[in-house]
């Protein structure tokens, strides 16, 4: 079984990767309002990650119907995913800043890395013996926290360099 949850793992990297690119440009040519819940609505750092955050929690959502069966760790495994892909994006990002490269390719170093760190460490837990099954509905929970502060900073960021737009010196969606 652990060669289907690889196959998952692995081609789901793929499609995260078109996924993340699709939220990044989706608000922006659109202007559709309810995407801004899960798209960038500006270049900051904030909304990459955010967008990254949710082209994983997309794959994770679809492999919930597909491979949690086979998994007693599904849930947990995916709530580290998550958090491993925010923390190293902004570790690899903050991390690779003093090295004079582009915005965007920081931005794409830090991304890929992330969902690569994430899925390796979800995979890893998804083959393992050990059962974390007992608190599903915690794991469940937290993910769902992970997911509160993406859309409320979205509206009111907060006045910091994490979440200001560089180029157009504006937070957030509304603010400047």
């Amino acid at each position: 079984m652990s060669k289907k949850v690889f196959l998952w793992e692995f081609v789901g990297l793929i499609g995260v990767v078109i996924l993340w690119y699709i939220l990044h440009i989706s608000y922006k040519n659109t202007g559709i309002m309810s995407l801004t819940l899960f798209s960038a609505v500006n270049e900051s750092i904030w909304e990459h990650v955010k967008i990254a955050f949710f082209s994983l929690f997309a794959l994770y959502v679809v492999e919930a119907f597909f491979i949690s069966r086979y998994c007693k760790n599904f849930w947990y495994g995916k709530m580290i995913g998550l958090l491993a892909v925010i923390i190293t994006s902004l570790l690899i990002f903050y991390g690779l800043s003093g090295v004079n490269l582009p915005f965007y390719v920081l931005d794409i170093i830090a991304g890929i890395a992330g969902f690569i760190v994430a899925q390796i460490i979800s995979y890893r837990v998804l083959i393992s013996e050990v059962n974390h099954s007992q608190y599903e509905r915690v794991y469940i929970s937290l993910v769902i926290l992970l997911i509160i502060p993406f859309f409320v900073f979205t509206f009111y960021p907060i006045k910091t360099d994490l979440f200001k737009d560089i180029s157009a010196n504006a937070y957030g969606i509304f603010f400047k």
